[in-house]
C-alpha cells in the first residue's frame, strides 16, 4: 500500500522555523497492520498497552545521539519509514532529529497519538490475553500453489480481513539476505513502496492481535510454509489459531516457480528449490498435530480447483464462519497488499474465480525435476493425512504393477486417523512400496479391501504398540496363524532393539525424524533389509 494521502495531513513548527513533520492518522496505521510498509515506535516512558507490533523505546529525555543508538538496538531501521506514536500529538524534538537528519527518512506522527487509537476502538498488544481460535484462520503453503486464490476467495468474505505473507520480508531481511535485496530491487524497479524492514517478530505480534471486537472478525493470514521459523513461532501461537496446510504437486509447484522467475522482467522474481516449502509443510502439519491445534491439509487442484464450493464450505466449517457465495467468483484486480510482492500474483490478479490459466510450453532445468523429487514424500504424507484420502480407503498409493514390489501397512494411531506422520512419510520414501493406512480397529472391515494384500508377505509400520495390535488384529480377522509379516518398521523414541525381539516377526526400529528418513544411504539400506525379508516370508 502506498502512503494513503487521504490520512494523511501536514503541520509547520510556527515557532522557530523546524522542519514540517507529517502527520497520519489512526486508520492509516491501522491499515499499516495488514501491509507492514512503515516501522511503529511507541515513544511513550510506559506503554502497557500500544499498537499492535509497535516497537518501545523510550526516549524522551535521550540526546540525538543516544536516541538514535537506542533505536538501533531495538531494532529499528531510521532510513527507513516510521510512524512515531506519542500519548497525544507531541513528539519531542529528539525524536525528529533522530530521523530526519539520516538520509532517506521518513517520519511520520499518529496524529491524536495513543489517545486516539483506543478511542477509535483498535486493538492493542501489550496485556496478556487468551485469544480463541474461532474465526482466526492461517494458510501455510509452499510458493506457487494457488493459495493466494485460496486467500483472494476469502477476501470476499463480508467479515474477512486478510493479512498477506507478513513473514517473507522479515524471514528473508534476517535468514536470507541476498533473496530479501532481490525483493528490495523489484520493489524499487516498480515503484512500489519498499520493505519497513520490521523484524519476524513485529509480524508474529500483529497476528496474534485480537482483532474479534473490529468491523470484519475474521482474520485470514496466508503465509509461505518456506519462512515458517521454528525457533520464533511458539506452541502457544500456533494455537491462536485454526490451520490450512494447501500443497500441490511438487513438479507442477516448481514448474509454475520457475516460470515465474522467467518470464517477465520483474527484478524480485527468481527460482531457489531451497524455498520450494514442502518440508516445512510437514512439519507444520506434525507439529499442528502434535499440539492439538484444529488444522486441515488441502490439495489445490483435486480439492480447490475440482471442488471450489466443497472445499470452501470446509474451511469456512473449520473457521467457524458461515460460507457464503460470494467466495466463488471475484473481479480481477491487483490487491494493495500483493503490490510489494509485484510479479508473483499475476495470474491471480488476472483472474476471477478457480480456473486454470493455460501457458505456453516451456523447457525446465534439471533441477526442477530433481527438486520435485525429493518434495514428493513430503507431499504424499501431507495428502495422506487430507480427507480425501477416504475416498481410496485403506489404499493411498496403488502402484502400477509394473512399479510395485510390496505392500506396507501404516498402523494408525486411535486419537486421529490422519496424523501418523513419520510413518506416512518413511512409508512414502520406499520406492516400490504401495501403501494402505488404518486403524487396528477397522481391520475386520477393511479385509475384502485388503485381500490381495494380505495374502503376500507385507510391511507392518507404527509405533510398537500399535504395529503389535495392528498384527494380532489381522490375524483374528483372517483366522490365520501363519501371517505373512516381513518385516516391522517399528517408530519411536527411545525404543531398543531388545523391546520389539519378542515380536513373531524381524523388526527395524526406526527414530521418528526427519533428518533420518530423509536420508538416501538410510533408505537404501533399509531397503536392502526388507527384499530379502520378503522372499523368505513367501
Amino acid at each position: 500500500m502506498m502512503f494513503n494521502e487521504r490520512m494523511v495531513s501536514m503541520k509547520t513548527d510556527d515557532g522557530d522555523g523546524g522542519a514540517a513533520m507529517t502527520y497520519v492518522d489512526v486508520g492509516y496505521v491501522y491499515e499499516n497492520l495488514a501491509t507492514q510498509r512503515a516501522q511503529v515506535v511507541d515513544c511513550r516512558a510506559s506503554a502497557r498497552r500500544r499498537v499492535p507490533g509497535a516497537t518501545v523505546v523510550s526516549l524522551g529525555a535521550s540526546s540525538t545521539e543516544s536516541a538514535e543508538s537506542a533505536l538501533e538496538k531495538r531494532g529499528v531501521d531510521v532510513d527507513r519509514p516510521v510512524v512515531l506514536v506519542d500519548e497525544g500529538s507531541e513528539v519531542c524534538a529528539e525524536v525528529e532529529r533522530a530521523f530526519s537528519e539520516r538520509m532517506g527518512a521518513k517520519v511520520m506522527v499518529m496524529e491524536g497519538g495513543m489517545r486516539a487509537w483506543m478511542e477509535a476502538g483498535y486493538p492493542t498488544s501489550g496485556e496478556a490475553r487468551k485469544t480463541s481460535s474461532k474465526r482466526r484462520l492461517m494458510i501455510w503453503a509452499p510458493p506457487r500453489s494457488r493459495s493466494t486464490a485460496l486467500e483472494r476467495s476469502l477476501s470476499r468474505h463480508s467479515q474477512a480481513m486478510t493479512m498477506h505473507e507478513l513473514f517473507t520480508e522479515p524471514f528473508l531481511m534476517e535468514r536470507s539476505p541476498h533473496n530479501y535485496q532481490k525483493i528490495i530491487d523489484g520493489q524499487a524497479a516498480q515503484s512500489v513502496q519498499a520493505s519497513c524492514g520490521a523484524s519476524y517478530k513485529t509480524a508474529l505480534e500483529v497476528l496474534a492481535t485480537d482483532f474479534s471486537s473490529q468491523s470484519k472478525p475474521f482474520l485470514v493470514a496466508k503465509e509461505l510454509s518456506c519462512y515458517f521459523d521454528q525457533e520464533q513461532i511458539t506452541d502457544e501461537w500456533l494455537l491462536r489459531f485454526r490451520h490450512v496446510v494447501l500443497v500441490r504437486d511438487p513438479l507442477e509447484t516448481l514448474k509454475s516457480f520457475y516460470r515465474v522467475s522467467v518470464e517477465g522482467d520483474k527484478p524480485s522474481s527468481y527460482f531457489d528449490v531451497s524455498e520450494a516449502g514442502f518440508r516445512e509443510c510437514f512439519m507444520i502439519l506434525d507439529r499442528l498435530h502434535s499440539i492439538g491445534a484444529e488444522c486441515e491439509a488441502l490439495e489445490a487442484d483435486s480439492d480447490l480447483m475440482k471442488h471450489p464450493e466443497e472445499t470452501l464450505r470446509r474451511v469456512c466449517n473449520l473457521a467457524d464462519v458461515k460460507f457464503e457465495k460470494s467466495m466463488l467468483a471475484w473481479e480481477a484486480k491487483e490487491l494493495a497488499s500483493w503490490q510489494k510482492f509485484r510479479g508473483w500474483h499475476d495470474d491471480v490478479s488476472n483472474s476471477t474465480g478457480f480456473q486454470a490459466i493455460e501457458k505456453p510450453p516451456l523447457e525446465y532445468p534439471k533441477e526442477v525435476f530433481a527438486g520435485a523429487a525429493r518434495c514428493r514424500p513430503f507431499y504424499d504424507a501431507i495428502l495422506w493425512s487430507s480427507m480425501r484420502t477416504m475416498e481410496t480407503w485403506p489404499t493411498v498409493r496403488a502402484l502400477d504393477p509394473a512399479a510395485h514390489k510390496y505392500n506396507v501397512i501404516i498402523s494408525a494411531n486411535d486419537d486421529h486417523p490422519t496424523r501418523d506422520m513419520h510413518a506416512k512419510f518413511l512409508a512414502a520414501r520406499l520406492p516400490g512400496a504401495s501403501v494402505h493406512i488404518l486403524q487396528p480397529k477397522w481391520v475386520r472391515e477393511s479385509t475384502t479391501n485388503l485381500l490381495d494384500v494380505l495374502a503376500s508377505p507385507f510391511v507392518l509400520c507404527g509405533s510398537k504398540s500399535k504395529v503389535e495390535e495392528m498384527h494380532a488384529a489381522i490375524q483374528i480377522a483372517t483366522n490365520d496363524d501363519a501371517m505373512r509379516v516381513a518385516r516391522g518398521l517399528i517408530l519411536g523414541r527411545g525404543v531398543l532393539d531388545e523391546d520389539v525381539e519378542r515380536l513373531p516377526f524381524p523388526c527395524t526400529v526406526v527414530e521418528p525424524t526427519v533428518s533420518l528418513i530423509d536420508q538416501l544411504e538410510f533408505i537404501e539400506k533399509l531397503e536392502e533389509t526388507i527384499l530379502p525379508d520378503l522372499l523368505r516370508a513367501m
